[in-house]
């Protein structure tokens, strides 16, 4: 998913300024702020892409419905982390109260998943990673690879210690939300699969 950043990089945004911009646009304009930097999503993601996301939705969404049903699985989901008011992140998705009402940036994020791709450099993600995890009741960030297999899990419990996952037959194991689901399970019906 290609982004356009506006303002440059010398002014950083807070989320007040951003906000108001925000308002301002189309409803469809999907924008996000990173640093200070408010970017819009120009392009969609790809099936590849869609199809993780979907996996990964229907593996959480199941076991939150037996051990959470006070949370669900949200796509393209706004969060804010109020230590970090220049962070007003779309994460791919996320785990969030269900009872969402109107919120559009959500603060009580239980987990954040983003799913790799070309326009996502390394160093933005590492970053995202970790703001995500600066949320007070942030549990668990994952980042899945879409190019090769490889599913990192990042964890309160482990200290914010990433796992990386290559095989297929790993086990993603995240007790405090009820998930238990093989790698292998995040790339069925994909060319990795």
């Amino acid at each position: 998913m290609n982004q356009h950043a506006i303002g440059g990089n010398s002014e950083r945004w807070n989320s007040n300024r951003f906000l108001e911009m925000v308002a301002t646009r189309p409803r469809e304009e999907r924008w996000q702020l990173v640093d200070g930097v408010p970017f819009m999503m120009m392009s969609p993601a790809t099936g590849k892409h869609q199809r993780i996301v979907a996996n990964l939705d229907r593996r959480l969404a199941s076991a939150l419905e037996r051990h959470h049903p006070h949370l669900d699985v949200l796509r393209e989901v706004g969060l804010a982390v109020p230590s970090h008011p220049d962070f007003l992140p779309i994460a791919d998705l996320a785990i969030v109260p269900a009872d969402v009402g109107d919120t559009v940036y959500f603060q009580d994020l239980y987990l954040a998943a983003e799913v790799l791709s070309p326009s996502k450099t390394r160093e933005e993600i590492s970053r995202k990673r970790a703001l995500y995890a600066a949320a007070p009741t942030c549990l668990y960030v994952l980042i899945i690879a879409q190019a090769d297999i490889a599913v990192e899990v990042w964890s309160r419990a482990d200290d914010w210690q990433g796992r990386i996952f290559r095989s297929r037959d790993d086990r993603i194991v995240l007790p405090d939300l009820g998930l238990d689901c093989a790698v292998a399970d995040l790339y069925a019906h994909t060319d990795l699969a």
